[in-house]
C-alpha cells in the first residue's frame, strides 16, 4: 500500500464559490523537477505556468491570479519586474519568490519591496503548503475586506485536510 503524506490547504475563501479551485501564477522553472510529478499539481489550486515577463503581465491583466510564485531570476526579466506588474492591480497578488539561493539577504530584499516570501530550493511540499495557505488568506482579507471588518487569523477549522500520494 502506498504511504500517503496529508499536506493542509484551505478549501474555501470570502467571496468564492465552495469547491472552486483558487489560481497560481507560477513564473519561470520554479520546479526543477524536469516536469515529473510537478509539487503545484499536488494541492487543489489551478496553476498556471509562464515562462517570461510578457506573458507574465497578460496573465495578471485576464486571469487575476490569487497568488503568484517565481523563480528569483527570469531570462527577460527578474522578480522585481513581476513584483512591480503584481502591485499595479487593483488587488494585488502576493508574491512568492523561489532560489536555490535563498538567503537572509534575499528574504529581508523581498519583504522590504512588498513581496510576500521566498521559499528554498528544492521546495519541500510542507513548507510549500504553509507559505500558500498564508499568502492566500492574506490575499483574501485584502480582497474582501468588508466581509473582514477586522481582520481575524485563520482558525483550524478554515483548514481542511487534503491527501496527497
Amino acid at each position: 500500500m502506498k504511504n500517503q503524506e496529508s499536506v493542509t490547504a484551505w478549501c474555501a475563501w470570502p467571496g468564492e464559490s465552495v469547491g472552486a479551485a483558487p489560481t497560481l501564477l507560477i513564473v519561470g522553472p520554479v520546479e526543477d523537477n524536469c516536469g515529473r510529478d510537478p509539487i503545484f499539481d499536488r494541492f487543489p489550486w489551478q496553476a498556471h505556468r509562464v515562462r517570461n515577463c510578457l506573458e507574465v503581465a497578460l496573465h495578471l491583466l485576464d486571469n487575476h491570479p490569487c497568488i503568484v510564485v517565481c523563480e528569483r531570476d527570469l531570462a527577460d526579466c527578474d522578480w522585481k519586474d513581476v513584483l512591480e506588474i503584481a502591485v499595479s492591480l487593483p488587488n494585488p497578488p502576493p508574491v512568492i519568490v523561489t532560489s536555490r539561493l535563498a538567503d537572509d539577504y534575499l528574504w529581508a530584499e523581498v519583504l522590504n519591496l512588498g513581496g510576500y516570501d521566498v521559499l528554498a530550493k528544492p521546495l519541500d511540499k510542507q513548507e510549500v503548503s504553509r507559505v500558500l495557505n498564508l499568502a492566500w488568506g492574506h490575499w483574501a482579507n485584502q480582497a474582501y475586506p468588508a466581509e473582514h471588518p477586522k481582520s481575524t487569523p485563520l482558525r483550524r477549522g478554515d483548514l481542511a485536510k487534503c491527501s496527497v500520494a
